[in-house]
């Protein structure tokens, strides 16, 4: 049984590079609590990419609400393949890591001035603003604007996705830790694009146990121009979604998509072993029942103690995405 949503966001990185990345990390809040390592012919048994691994488990004061939206980096001797870098949001195989933050002009002000010294190559999306209600109403200074203000910002090695409340607050997607210098949250939400025309969420219901979240029901969606320009959708593009989560857990939700426009197929740029955000994880109580399920269902299935020696399965949904599932330990 799953215990709870999306566990850690996995990211594939170079060995050697360590200290930049722990650095990048510990300023979103997300600072080292184990560490472990893998030699090629276990990293190969478990994950399928036979090479040394070094991993960092990270975590958010925000995890310890519901052990959810932690972080993962894995450091490879070689890795895979140089994974999805800047690939456009909407395309086959594409994964980013949603972080709700009360504060994004720091975040945009930050980026944008270390793309300018030649830090990073980065795709930055526009600071988009998507109003709460539908039809929106008017705003200015006697009606401020209410809805989501949001940044997409993907480079070789991280794919992130910033979101600010303006005006209203809702329970869940996270929490937020004032302290940091963008105050905010653990990792809210993962993202998933399904193959075009090819969307469905019955096998991450049936086999983690998750359900439709509020707000979060299926539906077309692309029309909008602050979606247009944050999804750097191409003209004419239309996709359907579904916001999806474990029961009773308000934050590490799991969103899918599917474009209704044929595209690129990054698949095999978004697996363990591969650069950049390649993999998520969920905890659940008997790792093997999970594992003898999914194979009922026809999928092969990885079973192996992972870095951190914990009992661990690794496989691929009906839609081609790969997974990890981690023994939980009470």
């Amino acid at each position: 049984m799953n215990r709870g949503g999306v566990h850690e966001f996995i990211f594939g990185l170079e060995d050697g590079s360590q200290d930049e990345w722990l650095q990048f990390w510990e300023l979103l809040g997300f600072r080292p609590v184990q560490s472990g390592q893998l030699g090629a012919a276990d990293a190969g048994r478990l994950y399928g990419h036979a090479s040394e691994l070094a991993s960092v488990r990270l975590r958010h004061s925000g995890c310890a609400a519901h052990d959810t939206g932690a972080v993962r980096l894995h450091f490879w001797k070689s890795l895979r393949n140089e994974g999805l870098a800047r690939a456009r949001p909407i395309v086959t195989g594409s994964r980013w890591m949603g972080i709700y933050t009360r504060d994004i002009l720091q975040v945009l002000d930050s980026f944008e001035a270390d793309q300018k010294r030649g830090r990073w190559k980065l795709w930055m999306s526009p600071l988009v603003a998507a109003p709460l209600a539908k039809p929106a109403p008017e705003h200015g200074w006697a009606q401020p604007f209410v809805g989501l203000r949001e940044l997409l910002v993907f480079s070789d090695r991280f794919r992130l996705a910033f979101i600010q409340r303006a005006g209203f607050d809702r329970p869940g997607f996270g929490t937020f830790d004032s302290t940091l210098p963008y105050h905010n949250t653990e990792g809210s939400h993962a993202n998933v694009v399904q193959p075009d025309n090819a969307f469905s969420t019955a096998f991450y219901k049936k086999m983690f146990g998750l359900e439709t979240a509020p707000f979060g029901e299926p539906h077309d969606s692309g029309e909008e121009a602050p979606t247009i320009a944050a999804l750097d959708l191409q003209p004419g593009e239309t996709f359907h979604v579904e916001r999806t989560r474990a029961p009773d857990c308000p934050t590490g939700l799991l969103q899918v998509y599917s474009s209704y426009m044929p595209g690129r197929d990054l698949r095999d740029l978004s697996r363990a072993g591969s650069g950049n955000l390649c993999l998520y994880s969920f905890r659940v109580s008997d790792v093997e029942a999970l594992g003898r399920r999914i194979q009922s269902a026809g999928q092969e299935v990885a079973l192996a103690d992972d870095e951190f020696g914990a009992p661990s399965a690794c496989f691929n949904a009906p839609d081609g995405y790969q997974w990890l599932a981690c023994q939980h330990v009470d």
